[in-house]
């Protein structure tokens, strides 16, 4: 029997805050919004152990014939990729006109050419943070941060603060993880020359049904 080699899968998340997915109705790259406990309809398996570059396997979660091009995932910065297209010398652009605005023709990379990748995991914790009524973070002096909002450039902003998430994925993980009624210790990142920031990120429990 031929052992199936050990895999990771990602999902990739735009400059804009949107998620690579497939367009069924075209059978095509395309990028919706971020929507919180939703996985795209498109990922990528990638060999591990995972190293950049590499070449990654698009899969689509509703399966149709057309083949995407061989593309090579390159790093352009620390968590961050860009998909290069061999065939053509090219990059693989997202632009932010609509949610077919998907193109393989970037004879450069720049904002609209980079993606952040994101395990299962990080994309639960980010659905998490971005539920303010169902998980809090507070700091050391017990001051809750308010709640988020996802922009561009990979940031979450809170109130006038801003998160990378590209500098947070261990937090987004630990995130993901809290079982409903739990808490956890974890650090935040604001900026790459900062040092770490202790938060206690909570868990709201779900409402018990009332007794009769």
């Amino acid at each position: 029997m031929t052992e199936t080699a050990p895999t990771l899968r990602l999902w990739f998340m735009d400059w804009f805050g949107w998620m690579l997915d497939h367009n069924s109705l075209k059978d095509a790259l395309g990028r919706t919004p971020f929507q919180e406990g939703r996985l795209p309809g498109l990922s990528a398996s990638i060999p591990l152990p995972f190293q950049l570059p590499c070449r990654p396997t698009l899969e689509k979660r509703i399966s149709m014939p057309r083949p995407f091009p061989e593309m090579e995932l390159r790093e352009i910065a620390p968590n961050r990729v860009v998909f290069f297209i061999p065939q053509s010398g090219t990059y693989l652009r997202s632009s932010p006109t609509d949610t077919n605005s998907i193109d393989l023709w970037a004879s450069e990379a720049k904002e609209w050419e980079t993606f952040f990748p994101m395990t299962v995991e990080m994309l639960r914790g980010l659905s998490l943070i971005l539920k303010s009524d169902i998980l809090k973070l507070k700091d050391d002096t017990g001051q809750d941060l308010p709640a988020p909002t996802l922009r561009h450039g990979f940031m979450l902003q809170f109130g006038n603060r801003s998160l990378p998430l590209f500098l947070n994925t261990a937090a987004l993980i630990q995130i993901g993880q809290i079982m409903p009624g739990s808490s956890t210790r974890l650090a935040l990142t604001w900026a790459a020359e900062a040092p770490p920031v202790p938060f206690t990120a909570s868990r709201e429990a779900p409402n018990q049904p009332a007794t009769p």
